[in-house]
């Protein structure tokens, strides 16, 4: 009964706030809205213009792992539930470097990745008989559990995870998995397909180089507690390393890993539609000359696989990146499949230097956000004088990988020493992306020695725009939001029938700015923003297009 007082409550104000705000306030002061709640010091939230993120934009660097110690091997994982949860995790030698100690290190941020906890250390005496572990990957639950899946290393190598329920802030659970005796390279990801019968299963893919070797994928169904037993993914010819797992529309487990010869190197792929039981027949890619990467005393460089379930233009393609040196030296190349991974595209080179230059870019992996763009994080050689002075890269796509636009991460260069070949400089990096926040993670030098430490940057892209339909309208259109009330999250869709300036801006009843969804340049066609008031107070709110002379405002109501 109360809620539905304060409904009509809100419904009785609408007429009058709604008149207010297009009619009174404009004509007393003869200005715009916004302009007129600037000066009246009105603005409730100062948004920069983040619709376009131009190229030479500078970002700053965080490092987050604070330790005179190496750490390499960098994941990172945001939490869905609260996006400004952020998880990273590295191998950490603070406990030896000469012998290697082995050890995981992480960090949580509880502001997006801007600040970060001190560095801490997985406790390995959870897992007795495995007093060091390595290979660290994140992932996160629809609850906002955070897992950390590691190689956990005694007299035999196992796979193991450790669970967090606080945020990041603490591991305290361990599970034992596997361990036949040589277990690596594994990678995690979670179900988070909002149709899929399988949601919020975990799938770990990993490679194993004992007994019934191969590329094996292990399921949880209750939050990390129980896993199944190993089930083989390549067939028998195709025997490879570095494998990395994703989840499609229906549910589907997508995992490619490389393979080929020493001189040939080999992405494949395969897939699951039961939940990860069983895989199907192995599907090749690409194949390309084997590069050549100094920076890695294994010389691996691997793929890595992301999916578009954003329910927009491009919902349920897959992508996959990888390195490898067809043109003459290490280059990062991506290829999509828009039909479940039966078919896929010809690869498309993502770095925009020079072909056949001599320079080192390598060590990708991607990400897509729920709006379907697509960032790729590397290394880049192109501004240095040798191929072990490198930077991080940030390759992103709104048009489903059919172009790049390429941002130097890496305030400084960073070289690659390593102390000895235990502790070498790592074979991976790491990112996640969620609504308009990147989170890239590297291994980086800068501090000198061979004090390798995880660092990030804070990228900031568009909003969560969705292009929807790639038909022209005929005519300037602003549709009333869905859903309307609406707790916490709603989407708002326009047409535009030209490419122009576009403002999307969300005011409360006073006329204060609540939110700046949209400010700059987008293409004739139809988009859908999502719009989050979980920061607002609950009440009635009006949302303003304006493309060139077209203006419209529009109500809806936020409850709580």
């Amino acid at each position: 009964m109360k809620r539905i007082n304060l409904l009509l409550l809100l419904i009785s104000l609408l007429f009058y706030a709604e008149k207010l705000l297009a009619d009174e306030i404009p004509k007393r002061f003869s200005m715009p809205l916004d302009e007129w709640a600037e000066i009246n010091g009105m603005l409730k939230y100062s948004v920069p213009n983040n619709y376009a993120l131009l190229p030479g934009t500078e970002f700053i660097n965080y490092n987050i792992s604070r330790d005179s110690f190496p750490q390499n091997e960098t994941s990172v994982k945001i939490s869905k539930k609260n996006p400004n949860r952020v998880v990273a995790a590295y191998r950490d030698f603070s406990k030896g470097v000469s012998p290697a100690n082995r050890r995981i290190g992480y960090s949580y941020s509880s502001d997006g990745g801007v600040t970060w906890s001190e560095n801490r250390l997985l406790d390995s005496t959870l897992l007795p008989g495995f007093p060091k572990n390595s290979d660290p990957a994140v992932a996160v639950d629809t609850a906002g559990n955070f897992y950390i899946a590691v190689v956990c290393i005694g007299s035999s190598v196992g796979l193991a995870i450790y669970k967090s329920t606080d945020g990041g802030a603490t591991f305290p659970t361990a599970v034992l998995i596997a361990n036949t005796g040589s277990e690596d390279k594994e990678y995690i990801t979670t179900d988070f397909t909002p149709d899929s019968p399988f949601k919020n299963n975990l799938y770990i893919s990993w490679t194993r180089f004992s007994s019934n070797a191969g590329i094996k994928l292990t399921t949880s169904t209750n939050g990390g507690m129980n896993w199944t037993n190993a089930v083989a993914i390549n067939d028998p010819a195709n025997l490879g390393q570095g494998s990395d797992p994703a989840v499609g529309l229906n549910g589907e487990v997508y995992v490619t890993w490389l393979g080929g010869t020493a001189t040939t190197d080999i992405v494949y792929f395969d897939k699951s539609t039961d939940g990860g039981n069983s895989f199907g027949t192995d599907i090749v890619i690409a194949s390309g000359t084997t590069p050549d990467i100094p920076i890695s005393s294994s010389g691996m460089t691997f793929p890595s696989i992301a999916t578009d379930v954003s329910g927009g233009l491009r919902n349920g393609n897959i992508y996959v990146t990888w390195c490898d040196a067809r043109y003459g030296d290490p280059d990062i190349f991506i290829s999509r499949s828009t039909n479940r991974g039966v078919n896929w595209s010809t690869p498309l080179r993502v770095n925009n230097d020079a072909t056949g230059n001599g320079k080192l870019q390598c060590w990708p992996w991607i990400a897509v956000n729920d709006s379907g763009i697509i960032a790729i994080i590397y290394y880049d050689s192109r501004n240095t004088a040798s191929n072990t002075i490198i930077e991080a890269y940030l390759a992103l796509s709104n048009d489903g990988g059919y172009s790049f636009i390429n941002y130097k991460l890496s305030s400084v260069p960073t070289p690659t020493n390593q102390p000895n070949t235990a502790i070498r400089f790592g074979d991976y990096i790491g990112i996640d992306y969620y609504k308009n926040k990147v989170v890239p993670v590297w291994t980086d030098e800068r501090a000198g020695g061979f004090n390798q430490e995880c660092y990030t940057a804070i990228v900031t892209t568009p909003v969560n725009v969705n292009s929807i339909s790639m038909n022209i309208p005929d005519n300037y259109e602003l549709n009333q939001n869905y859903p309307n009330p609406f707790n916490p999250e709603t989407r708002i869709r326009y047409s535009l029938p030209e490419r122009c300036k576009v403002s999307l801006k969300v005011y409360d009843v006073l006329g204060k700015v609540a939110a700046s969804l949209i400010d700059g340049y987008q293409n004739a066609g139809e988009y859908s923003v999502a719009f989050n008031a979980s920061e607002l107070s609950a009440g009635v709110y009006f949302y303003r297009l304006t493309a060139e002379d077209f203006i419209q405002t529009k109500s809806m109501i936020f409850l709580k």
